[in-house]
């Protein structure tokens, strides 16, 4: 609590350790079993100088390479988290790092999705998630009360996919569902082809959480400006919003949420500012050209979206006043975004609430109701 307000995360992140897969992984896939860079130490005083974990393969060869803006990202990181880092980030000083911005519960995401890679086999790519899982579960072990997992779920196949949800769920006790929202394999995710997925989410009664991922080797929009003048500028801000564009629109217009009316779904990490524009947009066009549609809506975009969507603010998006205008403040939720290199933490909440126009009602429900209506948590 902060400020008098109760405060749900609803997107911390973890920066996995270097034996994550070693540790947790079928042996069965043997040099093929991720593994980690141990994290540097500052020869000055000992202290961990990067977050996020590099992993390889046996034979040396790199599973999902990190960008060049990584290293310009660690080297602000050094300063800025110390202590968690002089703690190897482990689940100890993740409950320390929520009690020092004052957040009572907080659902955990992972930073490094090592399956969004296409000519992965389906079990290889399953079997990845998998480990991620069994690892969260004992990293909440911390304080079950107030770390909660985000189970990671992988698209190369909907039947193990549905497999794995339920045992993360049922076994594990995962509260969401963490997946990519990038085609994969020559299917989009309002394809047909998932439904079991989507009736297993409703069953388990635990929301879908769209996260896109940094450099998949998926088909990704943003990334068509790698390799030419000032990447980074392009890719790094524009990769998450544009990915959720595509994911709301898919979900809301694509028939998803028509037949499936119980989902609840969230799209994190990717502003909301987009949101009005995006909903005005789909409304016209589905008013214009209803007629066309393989798959008949019988309400309007914005609305499927306001009945079943939550989407995340970033804590400094002042325009998050122009969304509520818009669309209300029933769907907004909260994230640190902890421990990245644009958190605001430990001064996360305190920004967020700093934002001219924001009224108490409104942070009550962003802070709290809302995140926890997502999660089944209230």
């Amino acid at each position: 609590m902060r400020d008098g307000l109760r405060i749900l995360d609803s997107d911390m992140h973890v920066f996995e350790p270097h034996d994550l897969y070693l540790t947790y992984m079928n042996p069965k896939w043997g040099d093929r079993i991720p593994r980690g860079e141990v994290r540097e130490k500052r020869q000055d005083k000992g202290l961990t100088l990067h977050g996020m974990t590099r992993y390889v393969l046996g034979d040396g060869t790199p599973i999902r390479p990190p960008g060049k803006a990584v290293h310009f990202h660690e080297q602000r990181q050094k300063d800025a988290y110390i202590k968690p880092a002089s703690q190897n980030y482990n689940n100890f000083s993740q409950v320390e790092a929520m009690d020092v911005e004052g957040l009572d519960v907080a659902v955990q995401f992972r930073t490094a999705p090592l399956h969004t890679n296409e000519d992965f086999e389906p079990e290889y790519a399953n079997d990845l998630c998998k480990a991620w899982n069994d690892w969260m579960y004992d990293f909440c072990g911390a304080d079950r009360s107030r770390l909660k997992g985000s189970a990671l779920i992988t698209l190369h196949d909907v039947d193990l996919a549905v497999k794995e949800a339920r045992r993360a769920v049922k076994e594990l006790g995962a509260i969401g569902l963490s997946l990519c929202p990038e085609p994969i394999n020559g299917h989009h995710i309002h394809d047909r082809h998932f439904d079991p997925l989507w009736a297993e989410a409703i069953d388990l009664d635990v929301p879908i959480c769209f996260h896109p991922p940094a450099r998949p080797n998926q088909i990704q929009v943003a990334r068509r400006f790698e390799g030419h003048p000032n990447e980074d500028l392009l890719v790094n801000p524009l990769r998450n919003p544009v990915e959720l564009i595509l994911a709301v629109s898919a979900f809301c217009v694509g028939g998803v949420l028509e037949k499936f009316p119980k989902l609840r779904v969230a799209f994190l990490e990717g502003n909301c500012s987009w949101l009005p524009w995006l909903m005005y947009r789909m409304d016209e066009y589905c008013e214009l050209q209803g007629a066309m549609a393989e798959i008949p809506l019988r309400k309007k975009p914005s609305e499927y979206f306001r009945e079943q969507c939550f989407i995340s603010a970033d804590v400094d998006e002042a325009l998050v006043v122009n969304v509520i205008d818009y669309m209300g403040d029933d769907n907004i939720v909260f994230s640190t975004d902890y421990p990245h290199i644009d958190s605001r933490w430990p001064e996360a909440v305190s920004t967020f609430t700093s934002i001219s126009g924001l009224k108490k009602e409104s942070l009550e429900k962003i802070l709290w109701t809302n995140c926890a209506r997502l999660y089944g948590l209230d």
